[in-house]
């Protein structure tokens, strides 16, 4: 299996929430194949609704023909529809392949280097939009600040291409602080699902910004 523990961790995830490999059958059925990671992240995870539909929404078995796409396997798409993400079709058969994105069917760019990757962040985007205690909105920071986070929180390790490019902070494993890129400045939202780990950062993102 993919090593999704920190997926796991983040969300308290004891046991298999997922979909069956015959729910992927479609995908199969049309591309020959479906990436390993993206298999293993379905039957794991699929169904789990926080994780997957905080903000961003992970395409159900039952959207499959509806994102169908003759060069893309579509699998993750914007809350509005905006910007939808998947492999090429020619990827479809390797283990942990590229994720490319597109807007409003422009032409596709890279996201991310691999679908594991690409899955970890977003999950850090969704823990951030979901968990019970938080900021609420985005908070626009300077560089400086967003130099004074880097410094202060530990790396999430799980920093991607996402949207504009996103950076992952916390030093628990149940709080979340993302640091969005934004033209010339950064945008800033903490969550946590513990109470005293969320006003603990917020009592020192105060002290930074």
């Amino acid at each position: 299996m993919t090593d999704y523990g920190k997926i796991k961790k983040l969300f308290e995830i004891n046991e298999t929430c997922g979909y069956s490999e015959e729910d992927l059958s479609y995908w199969v059925n049309t591309y020959g194949s479906v990436p390993k990671a993206l298999m293993d992240y379905y039957v794991q995870f699929g169904k789990h609704k926080t994780l997957n539909n905080a903000q961003d929404f992970l395409i159900k078995p039952a959207m499959f023909e509806e994102y169908a796409d003759s060069n893309y396997l579509i699998f993750y798409s914007e809350n509005q529809g905006v910007v939808v993400w998947g492999v090429k079709k020619e990827d479809a058969g390797k283990e942990d392949p590229p994720v490319y994105e597109n807007y409003y069917e422009d032409e596709w760019h890279l996201t991310e280097g691999t679908v594991s990757a690409f899955l970890i962040s977003m999950a850090h985007l969704q823990a951030v939009m979901g968990m019970e205690f938080s900021s609420e909105e985005y908070i626009e920071i300077s560089q400086k600040q967003a130099e004074r986070i880097a410094k202060r929180f530990a790396s999430k390790e799980a920093d991607s291409g996402l949207y504009t490019g996103v950076k992952f902070y916390g030093d628990h494993d149940d709080t979340v602080i993302v640091v969005m890129n934004n033209n010339d400045n950064f945008i800033l939202m903490y969550s946590s699902s513990d109470e005293e780990h969320f006003d603990e950062v917020d009592e020192l993102i105060n002290d930074i910004i």
